[in-house]
């Protein structure tokens, strides 16, 4: 098998590859020349709004902890300056759910966490779809070199040659 039936084979698995990964999560057939580029903008549109909801949880968890943490403190206050017995256990009782509702507060935030590994993976993700559009336009530039063909003027200034060596090379 030549070189190039070998390169057409590898860029037609890849783009069946990516063609099944898109229609397992439910997306119509793109036509051949969009699908990295849908991929890729479907990616980095899930690492944004994954940013902006854990970012969110955050900021909540935050404020929520700082209410527990105030109502907790005044909690503990009036119930130094209270006689009632019955006031006294509730305040006690308040202090002590607002400890447990840090707590699991603590919980969720840790949970959070997540929310990095998720934009890590996507990260590597769209390293991975951009280094395999880099090879496939690659792999398609070096097939449609033609050694036959002419290649049209010299660019790099090191391989031009001067009108002096062509007049030598005919005359």
């Amino acid at each position: 098998m030549a070189e190039s039936d070998i390169r057409r084979s590898d860029l037609l698995d890849m783009v069946n590859e990516l063609r099944t990964a898109l229609r397992d999560i439910g997306q119509e057939p793109l036509p051949q020349g969009q699908i990295i580029t849908d991929t890729r903008e479907r990616l980095r549109y899930i690492a944004r709004l994954t940013e902006q909801a854990a970012s969110q949880t955050l900021h909540a968890a935050e404020q929520i902890s700082d209410r527990l943490n105030d109502q907790r403190t005044e909690a503990a206050a009036l119930s130094a300056l209270t006689r009632s017995p019955r006031i006294r256990d509730y305040l006690d009782r308040i202090q002590w759910e607002h400890v447990e509702s840090g707590t699991q507060l603590v919980e969720v935030i840790q949970a959070q966490s997540f929310q990095d590994l998720v934009g890590q993976v996507i990260g590597k993700l769209l390293d991975t779809v951009q280094h395999m559009e880099e090879s496939l336009a690659h792999m398609l530039m070096d097939e449609a070199k033609d050694p036959g063909m002419l290649a049209g003027p010299q660019t790099q200034e090191s391989e031009k040659i001067s009108q002096d060596e062509v007049d030598d090379l005919f005359g």
